[in-house]
């Protein structure tokens, strides 16, 4: 199975909407999630929700946001949230929470890409890091589906 763990904010937003109120659907981005869109239909990955929206929302209203918005992939998860206290860097636990899941899991994990803001040191390989400002972009298209092992055209 490959596997494209999904952070929101600064991936599929960007900071000119992380604030500006409405429904939460009404601070994605289309244009990012139709990027998205093509990683996974073009790869075959499935999405699980490393964001920290996971806490608040469960898996279905996440899923409705997405679909609301034209995305049609296949939303299997949300990683485990795990006590930040314990690793004291955000950054090292999610990355630590993208491991644990990724351990718990029966199927093999053939490759899995991170989209995320922020610098996830302990998974930089499997990372692909966007700007809080921008968001996903078509270079980050290319690189997610190199790292998933599929070529991009």
């Amino acid at each position: 199975m490959k596997v494209v763990f999904l952070d929101i904010d600064g991936v599929l937003n960007r900071l000119a909407l992380i604030g500006s109120g409405g429904r939460p659907l009404d601070r994605l981005d289309a244009a990012a999630v139709s990027r998205l869109g093509e990683i996974v239909a073009r790869s075959g990955a499935k999405v699980v929700i490393s964001s920290s929206w996971r806490a608040h929302r469960t898996l279905d209203e996440l899923r409705a946001m997405l679909s609301e918005l034209g995305f049609s992939g296949e939303v299997i998860d949300k990683t485990p949230e795990l006590e930040a206290s314990l690793y004291g860097d955000p950054f090292l636990v999610r990355a630590r929470e993208i491991k644990a899941w990724i351990e718990a899991q029966r199927e093999p994990i053939e490759s899995y890409v991170i989209l995320d803001d922020a610098y996830l040191d302990e998974a930089a390989q499997h990372l692909v890091k966007t700007e809080t400002t921008a968001g996903l972009l078509d270079e980050h298209v290319a690189l997610a589906l190199e790292i998933l092992g599929e070529r991009h055209s």
